[in-house]
């Protein structure tokens, strides 16, 4: 009723002001979706941008909208003048809106008009998914319960749980954005982490109850889409990174921000923390691994052993997945090399740096090896369970290795496209791979034995 009412005036040309209009939840919004693509952080037409208030008042007089280069762009009949260009005209009620505020006084009710709209935006409340799927969607992520009872699956508008036995559909955690990249459970399985958000737009991570997936800690507001989230060994510390760049810390029980780094210069695609806690680790397309301190996040050093020769493969290499071996306290990194490579952060740090003899050093005993040189397409996971690394990726195969030899003992066939996501049970002997085309698939790690084979799509 009050949007009709509000609809109503607009067309009898009054302008009616609402108390409860805030920049921030009505006006932002419709600017990131509407404006932002052609004049945001990273692109700029005209050389105008609207993604911070210290930018968007340039172009408003407050309590005059008429006069207002922001309201006589958007109303402007002019199709060559008009914003945005090449796109549906503002509706009406988008118009109306923006005059309202104006006409209000423009006033700014963010945290810092210097700071991106997006990294100061209220949660978002997210849409319920559909009843049922018409097509599986793909499996962006898969945890198992502490107890290995229940298997998170990950992908399009929420976290499904099911029976990693039987292949039942337990329940549906509801409310979460439109992609899911990143599931862990906390300690006790009543609690569990998810990173995800919507492609060039935003990123959250959110601390949920995994039983009815309520939202318990919201923390702050990515640039884009959260691609992993870590925790550390003792369940204090999480940490995120994003297709935006940078890798943050929070604290868990308050979510708030222990630091933020931007050392990375392409997306952030995976977060760990190493087996002491001292590190987080970070992969990334721009073909390197950050080491950082996981007190400050100051950078420790960078590992660019994905950006040298590599036996008869050569170039740069993306990396998409890392992790920390808890026994040794090595790290791992794969990605589009072929290979995955072990090696010491310390070690790294000592003896790499920035050297321009890197290669040279990659075969040096106790400092960096690698295995599984055989890959026939990119790496996308990774993980280290009981001695075992497992991996998979573009070519749909899963693989395992024993950590002490390299020595390759699984190899398991049954995908019929890429892998994007698996995960070792820590209770049980089970491996849980998540592919593309929305299928799930349970191993036994002990010979490979297919237990469980079902599509991810619930009503379909």
């Amino acid at each position: 009723m009050r949007f009709i009412i509000f609809t109503l005036l607009l067309l009898l040309g009054g302008s009616p002001v609402r108390a409860e209009l805030s920049f921030m939840k009505d006006v932002a919004p419709l600017l990131q979706r509407r404006c932002a693509g052609c004049h945001g952080e990273k692109k700029s037409k005209g050389n105008y941008r609207l993604h911070t208030f210290e930018y968007l008042e340039k172009a408003v007089i407050p309590g005059k909208p008429e006069e207002s280069d922001l309201y006589l762009l958007l109303v402007d009949e002019d199709p060559d003048s008009r914003m945005p260009q090449k796109d549906d005209a503002f509706s009406a009620a988008e118009t109306g809106l923006i005059r309202e505020w104006i006409a209000a006084g423009a006033t700014f009710d963010g945290e810092s008009p210097s700071k991106s709209f997006t990294a100061q935006a209220v949660p978002r409340t997210h849409p319920a998914p559909p009843a049922t799927y018409r097509v599986p969607v793909p499996i962006m992520a898969l945890a198992f319960s502490n107890a290995g009872t229940e298997l998170a699956v990950a992908g399009h508008h929420e976290v499904t749980i099911w029976n990693p036995e039987s292949g039942s559909l337990l329940r549906r955690l509801t409310g979460l954005p439109l992609r899911t990249h990143s599931v862990r459970w906390l300690p006790g399985d009543k609690q569990m982490l998810i990173g995800g958000g919507t492609a060039g737009e935003y990123g959250e991570v959110s601390l949920i109850d995994a039983s009815t997936g309520e939202r318990l800690v919201a923390f702050d507001t990515f640039e884009d889409l959260v691609l992993g989230v870590g925790i550390d060994k003792e369940g204090a510390r999480v940490a995120a990174v994003s297709a935006d760049k940078t890798v943050r810390a929070y604290d868990l029980e308050s979510g708030e921000r222990i630091w933020q780094s931007s050392v990375h210069s392409d997306q952030a695609t995976s977060v760990s923390y190493s087996a002491d806690n001292r590190f987080v680790i970070s992969t990334s397309r721009d073909q390197t691994v950050k080491v950082l301190e996981a007190s400050d996040g100051k950078l420790f050093t960078t590992y660019n052993g994905h950006r040298r020769n590599l036996g008869d493969y050569r170039g740069r290499f993306k990396v998409f997945a890392g992790c920390s071996d808890p026994e040794s306290g090595l790290a791992l990194s794969a990605g589009e090399g072929r290979a995955i490579r072990i090696w010491d952060p310390v070690k790294a740090k000592e003896e790499n740096g920035t050297a321009n003899d890197m290669e040279e050093r990659f075969f040096k005993p106790g400092h960096t090896r690698y295995i599984a040189h055989k890959f026939t397409g990119a790496a996308f996971t990774l993980a280290v369970e009981a001695g075992m690394i497992y991996t998979a990726g573009r070519d749909g195969i899963v693989r395992s290795f024993e950590f002490a030899s390299g020595n390759q003992r699984l190899e398991l066939k049954g995908h019929n496209d890429w892998i994007y996501s698996l995960t070792p049970s820590r209770s049980t002997a089970r491996l849980a791979t998540g592919s593309h085309d929305g299928e799930v698939r349970v191993w036994d790690t002990t010979d490979g034995t297919l237990i469980q084979a079902f599509f991810a799509a619930p009503g379909g």
